[in-house]
């Protein structure tokens, strides 16, 4: 049995939008985890695999800046995708103390069903949206993460 929170969305109780964000965030997390089955990646490293296919020789610390995480979390994601075969980490010729992350052969092969999975999840996101909805939307999701991620220097 699936339980869901539901919320009356009338005028005298109008959704949050920190809550909406949190219901997106969650329900995104659940989907992403029913697809993913036997790829040996959880839904936490998905934006990890994601940002080292991009970003291929990426260092541990360029990729907990760009993905808003601690170091000891990308070290540890870093670890389980390493155990799983899926990503390598090899020394910095130019500074020792970093690695440089790059997908394996199998981690290549998880990474193109990887991808159908994230493309799966953005045609859910804006199922029944205009072009110019999804634009909008787009827009206004950048401004307001960029708020947020002000805010948190401060």
């Amino acid at each position: 049995m699936v339980l869901r929170f539901h919320i009356p969305q009338d005028e005298g109780c109008p959704i949050s939008l920190i809550r909406l964000v949190s219901m997106i965030h969650h329900d995104c997390h659940g989907f992403i985890k029913s697809r993913l089955g036997d790829l040996g990646v959880s839904s936490g490293q998905f934006p990890l695999m994601f940002l080292i296919y991009q970003n291929e020789g990426v260092n541990q610390g360029q990729a907990a800046s760009a993905l808003g995480l601690d170091k000891g979390t990308v070290a540890r994601g870093m670890m389980r995708l390493e155990g799983a075969g899926l990503v390598l980490r090899e020394r910095d010729r130019h500074d020792r103390r970093n690695y440089r992350l790059r997908l394996s052969d199998e981690g290549r092969e998880v990474m193109e069903r990887l991808e159908d999975v994230r493309l799966e999840l953005e045609a859910g996101l804006v199922q029944g949206l205009s072009d110019e909805e999804r634009s909008v939307l787009r827009e206004l999701l950048q401004k307001v993460h960029g708020n947020v991620a002000e805010g948190k220097d401060e």
